[in-house]
């Protein structure tokens, strides 16, 4: 069983509000919302479930008047009786009907009492249908990425994920090659839960491939099932040809060594980021607040998962033993740096990385802190080789940078050529689950 430690503890913090809004439960299709909603329900006394894939489900949201008739009308068709005080009303694949997405105003206006979460892949297309829209002020968003590693570790090896939790136990060198063993197979085999619940119960690889193989074609279905055929085609390319450009650069023109042009690639890859199948970081010069985005300049892309991406790529074995940094050419640490990063917030994904503005350094992500823009850089090697980062920190404002690698945690001094100095923390991979925590300890403590 798969925790989602995050998403979890912000819905038990909803449901103790007083002003409380129903919750849109966002996210890529199999990243396990329907689950962490049948978990959360066990905190109620009563449970109502709507599937809007069912036609007559979708049906009860048609010429309702009011909330109230609508809680009414739902209990009478699943034969129930609750009192909304007490009761989670969940509707499920929301997507598939406006009426739906806009009775979340009228529970919220009507029954207030009343617990709502609907859940849904896909919103972001949808939204964009003439007719779909959403109640704005009366909603509040949230959104779920894969599972990240502190969450699978909770699950596959709760003594170690404890270890985990409390930094001052890092400094024994076995708990360090246990922990980054455990990442390495994380890393592997990826954040997507049924995937992983799969690989904990089996220890095999070959069911998580026949999983992975079905999500995949799964993409594919729901593309081909909301949008035209001419559509259709630019999106399925994308989905079959992103995963191995993971942690590059790309143009839209031609991508993927096809023959589309710029115009249709862009609007695919739209799509897919909005239905947070892929992200894209974009470029910034910014060394301070706000990040401003370069949009005339190539982005980087990411896909919604590594264990994805190394299901497409064609990996068959474990990186254990291995350096992450090096697998893949680095790609596969990139892909999974980025997507622990999407994860550290319940908000819509915003990655970022920074380029000079003449020449060619360019770090490998940035990240917002308080009110700083921190460079990150995911490599392993020696201090001395962080030549983009160095000219980060030499038109930066404050004296903090990050190197995201193999080894343990560490802080580091770096002098500059021009006489500058800056602090260097290198966090081990396995630590990026608690990003923001070990940027805290690490900027606090000097």
């Amino acid at each position: 069983m798969i925790f989602k430690r995050k998403i979890e503890s912000e819905l038990v913090r909803w449901k103790d509000s007083t002003a409380r809004k129903p919750i849109v439960l966002r996210g890529a299709r199999q990243v396990g919302k329907t689950f962490v909603v049948n978990r959360f329900a066990r905190n109620f006394d009563y449970f109502v479930d709507i599937n809007l894939e069912r036609i007559r489900d979708r049906a009860l949201f048609s010429g309702f008047n009011s909330g109230q008739e609508l809680f009414e009308r739902i209990l009478l068709y699943k034969g129930q009786k609750a009192d909304a005080r007490s009761t989670l009303l969940f509707i499920d694949e929301i997507q598939h009907s406006a009426e739906a997405v806009q009775s979340l105003r009228y529970f919220y206006e009507d029954v207030p009492e009343l617990y709502v979460i609907a859940a849904g892949s896909l919103l972001e297309v949808f939204s964009k249908r003439e007719g779909f829209s959403f109640p704005v002020g009366r909603v509040r968003n949230l959104f779920m990425y894969p599972v990240t590693f502190i969450e699978y570790l909770e699950t596959q090896n709760p003594p170690l994920s404890e270890k985990l939790l409390n930094t001052d136990l890092l400094e024994d060198d076995s708990i360090h090659g246990l922990l980054l063993d455990a990442f390495n197979r994380y890393a592997f085999v990826g954040g997507m839960p049924e995937a992983l619940a799969a690989f904990c119960e089996t220890g095999s690889y070959s069911a998580v491939r026949e999983i992975y193989d079905s999500i995949f074609m799964g993409y594919i279905e729901d593309v081909e099932k909301y949008s035209n055929l001419a559509k259709a085609k630019y999106l399925s390319h994308a989905i079959d040809r992103a995963p191995l450009y993971a942690g590059e650069r790309i143009t839209y023109e031609r991508f993927g060594e096809s023959s589309f042009r710029s115009r249709e690639m862009k609007e695919a890859f739209d799509v897919l980021e909005r239905a947070l199948i892929i992200h894209r970081a974009r470029p910034s010069i910014s060394t301070r607040i706000p990040v401003i985005e370069k949009l005339r300049k190539s982005p980087k892309l990411f896909f919604l998962d590594v264990g994805l991406v190394n299901y497409r790529v064609g990996f068959r074995e474990f990186f254990i033993g291995k350096s992450l940094d090096s697998v893949y050419q680095g790609k596969i640490s990139e892909q999974v740096v980025a997507q622990q990063l999407a994860a550290q917030k319940l908000g819509p994904p915003n990655l970022h990385f920074w380029i000079r503005e003449k020449g060619a350094a360019e770090t490998d992500l940035i990240y917002q802190f308080r009110d700083m823009i921190i460079p990150v850089e995911v490599k392993s090697g020696k201090t001395g080789k962080l030549k983009s980062l160095n000219q980060f920190m030499e038109n930066s404002h404050h004296p903090y940078g990050v190197r995201i690698y193999s080894g343990k945690i560490r802080v580091d001094q770096i002098k500059l050529p021009s006489g500058k100095e800056y602090s260097l923390c290198s966090i081990p991979y396995y630590l990026m689950s608690r990003f923001d925590d070990i940027l805290e300890w690490f900027i606090s403590g000097l």
